[in-house]
């Protein structure tokens, strides 16, 4: 997220004094630290000055992540087009098979069967009928089942989509790939903690059950206040 966008949503954040900071813990820590400071970190350093900065391999890492991040869009993009180009070419979809209504003078032999008679010889012969029809059916819906489902491989190995939503699946790992190893380097600055909220954003971690960015910069802050 930009730094002016988190600037933004900061403002009418309550000051936050040291006692204050030591009394948070978690994920609380982390949010309520970085919302009340965050109108006082300075813009990113420049090219010339980011090998003297205390985060530059964050900073580094930060613009690893952009470059992952664009590629994944376009892999996106690109099974998006060949989704949108099969989506022409298939068939339609075979009607849900559902079994049909018993007779009713298929059900009143039915109701008169005992249970010796079950899966015999001995069946009514109304009922052997109406049940074999029902699997005849039964096993020509499937066969419309089986030959949709070829027709519709058939179409995305024409166009690749197995190949595409590989090189999609592979650009996501190496996306959380730098993000995890931006969690995995301290902040020393601001600009590093928001590049760490940044990989929060953009990887949707808030989600997660265990939530790795905010357990990261709560640590840091810890780090910062003495308390680690």
């Amino acid at each position: 997220m930009p730094n002016t966008t988190v600037r933004a949503a900061a403002e009418g954040m309550p000051d936050i004094n040291r006692r204050r900071l030591l009394n948070l813990t978690g994920a609380g820590l982390a949010l309520a630290a970085t919302s009340a400071t965050l109108g006082k970190a300075s813009a990113e350093p420049t090219d010339a000055a980011l090998s003297e900065h205390p985060d530059a391999e964050l900073f580094r890492l930060d613009q690893e992540m952009e470059a992952a991040h664009a590629r994944m869009n376009q892999q996106a993009k690109v099974c998006k087009r060949i989704d949108r180009k099969c989506d022409k070419l298939f068939p339609p979809n075979p009607p849900k098979w559902e079994e049909p209504d018993m007779p009713e003078d298929v059900r009143l032999a039915f109701q008169a069967m005992t249970v010796k008679d079950m899966g015999t010889i001995n069946r009514p012969a109304i009922y052997a009928a109406w049940s074999n029809e029902v699997k005849e059916q039964e096993a020509a819906h499937e066969a419309l089942r089986v030959a949709h489902r070829a027709k519709v491989d058939e179409i995305q190995l024409k166009f690749g989509v197995g190949a595409a939503e590989d090189a999609f699946d592979a650009s996501v790992s190496a996306l959380y790939a730098v993000g995890r190893r931006i969690l995995a380097t301290p902040a020393n600055t601001l600009e590093g903690l928001l590049i760490k909220l940044r990989v929060a954003d953009n990887l949707d971690l808030q989600h997660a059950v265990e939530n790795d960015a905010l357990v990261s910069i709560a640590a840091d802050i810890r780090r910062w206040t003495g308390e680690a």
